[in-house]
């Protein structure tokens, strides 16, 4: 067995040193546009390509891509291609770009690669994006969005749905001014999230930080590693979970809230709205806690668990730590 593998090897080997080795480039550009109206979807599969969509107050959905490489082959066959399917039905623009292997290749390299999607279409057409290795930026949207990539940066900016829906494997995810349900799901990358109102914000992330700041809405985050901050935040309800991460959250709205905060490894800090009416429980296994509540009632105490409540105790806020510090303060 082992000669007749050290016998294929070698046969590889002068393969690769008889194939040709050959260098072209490709250089094309497709564009189609699409008289719609509401109710429309956009389904886009993107590849490696990077996405821009832009309103605009056509009824038209007008979809431009770029694709440029320089290709350096060593094998046989005519060598990689790119093309686009467009497709369309009543309710749903399907474009597709497809990277075209093209022949057997032992080695193969792309240099200079361009490939881009710049689509303007009305605001009302809902999106599903999926993609391999490639950013995706949106502006300015009313329709739902589902977003789904390997390995891709997703921007959002001045969005305002019913629900936005991000899922990565490895990227970063970036929104500003949204209004929207918002479920996101990522393996490896931050969160970053300002000026958004978000009615149910549900957030789970294996490795990365989670950051809302002068936001509003209910949240339910989840963090393996990583830290969390909600900072300059109005919410009623809030669930934090940190395997190995501080967490860090400031509310600045007296309603009656739902706070529960919890870390395996990790510091907690929360700055509770001054006034903010709530009973607290307070446990850690090995850490201290700080504890600046001027006016607090039924203090109870013990090694590792601390109780009691403020004007009133309309609210409730738990938190947890298994190794980490505890602060829990009012806003001055």
């Amino acid at each position: 067995m082992r000669t007749q593998a050290v016998a294929l090897l070698a046969l590889a080997a002068l393969a690769m040193i008889a194939a040709p080795a050959t260098g072209r480039e490709i250089d094309k550009n497709f564009h189609e546009s699409f008289n719609v109206r509401e109710g429309v979807t956009l389904r886009l599969e993107h590849g490696d390509g990077d996405v821009t969509i832009r309103p605009w107050d056509q009824d038209v959905i007008d979809v431009a891509v770029r694709y440029r490489g320089e290709i350096i082959t060593i094998g046989f066959g005519d060598g990689p291609d790119f093309s686009v399917e467009f497709r369309e039905t009543d309710d749903e623009i399907y474009v597709a770009g497809r990277e075209e292997a093209g022949g057997f290749a032992f080695i193969r390299t792309v240099n200079d690669l361009e490939y881009t999607y710049t689509i303007s279409a009305p605001s009302y057409a809902m999106l599903d994006l999926t993609g391999d290795d490639g950013d995706v930026r949106v502006t300015g949207w009313t329709a739902d969005i589902d977003c789904a990539l390997d390995d891709g940066d997703v921007e959002l900016r001045d969005t305002v749905n019913e629900r936005t829906r991000i899922s990565l494997e490895d990227g970063d995810i970036t929104i500003r001014a949204l209004t929207a349900e918002l479920l996101i799901r990522g393996d490896d990358g931050d969160v970053r999230i300002t000026d958004s109102i978000i009615p149910y914000g549900r957030i789970a992330v294996e490795d990365g930080d989670v950051s809302v700041r002068q936001s509003s809405g209910d949240f339910e985050i989840d963090v393996d590693d990583g830290d969390v901050a909600l900072l300059a935040v109005e919410a009623e309800r809030v669930e934090v979970r940190s395997d190995d991460g501080d967490v860090d959250v400031e509310l600045v709205s007296t309603t009656v809230v739902d706070v529960d905060l919890t870390s395996d490894d990790g510091d907690i800090s929360l700055v509770l709205a001054e006034g903010t009416s709530v009973a607290f429980l307070v446990t850690m296994d090995d850490g201290r806690v700080d504890l600046d509540l001027p006016g607090a009632t039924g203090l109870d105490r013990s090694e590792h668990r601390m109780s009691g409540e403020i004007y009133g105790g309309e609210g409730r806020v738990r938190i947890r730590t298994a190794d980490g510090n505890i602060v829990l303060s009012e806003a001055p």
